[in-house]
């Protein structure tokens, strides 16, 4: 299948992760609600809380993967998706702009970070406001383009260094719901996936079908420990396989974000573009779905189709074989997880 090119991949990426940040701050506060703080009043010692859940300020240690966002505004750059905070690992989708504490990156501490490349960082969230109040960009009625008036959070970069890619455990997250991934196997009666480091005891859950066994799959629930040190259970989890060549002729759930572009809409899952069968003429769909997590519902199907790369550039598209969901139904989710995000080998 034909993928966008790298630099229209990075536009799309960084324009999902704009999306979202402004989605999840919708979802928090309505425009009539938002919290007033009153920055001056010295009496009355205020703390901002960053995107990482500190206050503004505070040294911390990240880990992540680094991508260089070449899109027009201001995360253009050097960012951090981060992985884990304070050795604290989280799947929440997190992308920040980086910044170097002093001079450049690549002199002294400062490590040269390197696009795709997993990094320890120890750094601090500042940030500033940005762009311009809609407002003043009406009354100066100056033809310029702008990315609106909002505070920007960025890390500042104090030392780090090139670590291996994170790989995903259960022992990362004891106690909390997460999303992991490993290989389907059963044991008598009972479900389990074999991860890099633990099994996954799938509790309440189907066993796997014949069809299934050795393929790669994933649950998204609550981690438990166990006595044994290898095994963990997995309560109210949401098993399924990973890999649409895995599903076709199927019924399938699959998280993405659908995408549009000169009325035409196609769906991002994990970085491939798939189709779904008259996405557009769906009950309650919108032009507001733009951009937006979904969950879509349906038969998985293969078949030649045009490519979402050429709606700009021919009117008689090349066609190419993609996936389709057919007897689709769709409904909004809150938001995506990271590894939802990232591309997969499908």
């Amino acid at each position: 299948m034909k993928h966008f090119s790298n630099n229209r991949k990075d536009i799309i990426s960084c324009f999902i992760m704009i999306a979202m940040l402004f989605r999840a701050g919708n979802f928090c506060f309505s425009q009539n609600t938002i919290p007033e703080v009153q920055i001056t009043d010295h009496k009355v010692q205020k703390k901002i809380i960053g995107q990482l859940g500190k206050p503004l300020g505070t040294l911390l240690s990240v880990r992540g993967i680094i991508t260089d966002q070449h899109a027009k505004g201001y995360n253009s750059g050097l960012n951090l998706t981060v992985q884990s905070i304070n050795d604290s690992a989280i799947q929440e989708p997190l992308t920040i702009p980086l910044s170097p504490y002093f001079g450049k990156f690549g002199n002294g501490s400062l490590p040269q970070p390197e696009k795709d490349s997993t990094y320890q960082l120890r750094v601090y969230e500042t940030g500033a406001f940005v762009g311009v109040p809609p407002d003043a960009y009406k009354e100066a009625d100056i033809d310029l383009q702008t990315s609106g008036f909002y505070f920007q959070n960025k890390l500042i970069v104090l030392s780090g260094k090139k670590i291996k890619p994170i790989v995903e455990t259960p022992d990362m997250f004891i106690g909390r719901v997460a999303l992991l991934s490993g290989i389907a196997t059963n044991q008598n009666d009972t479900a389990y996936i074999n991860t890099p480091k633990g099994k996954l005891k799938l509790m309440g859950s189907r066993k796997w079908t014949k069809a299934e066994t050795g393929k790669l799959v994933e649950v998204y629930g609550k981690i438990e420990q166990t006595e044994s040190g290898d095994i963990y259970n997995v309560r109210d989890g949401v098993p399924g396989l990973v890999h649409l060549k895995d599903q076709i002729g199927m019924p399938v759930k699959l998280r993405g974000l659908a995408m549009s572009m000169n009325g035409y809409w196609w769906f991002s899952y994990r970085g491939m573009d798939i189709y779904v069968e008259d996405m557009e003429k769906l009950p309650g769909w919108t032009e507001e779905n733009h951009f937006r997590p979904m969950e879509i519902t349906g038969v998985l199907d293969r078949a030649r189709l045009p490519r979402p790369e050429q709606i700009t550039l021919k009117p008689d598209r090349d066609t190419a074989l993609y996936y389709i969901v057919r007897k689709p139904a769709w409904k909004p989710i809150e938001r995506l997880l990271t590894c939802e995000i990232r591309e997969t080998e499908n």
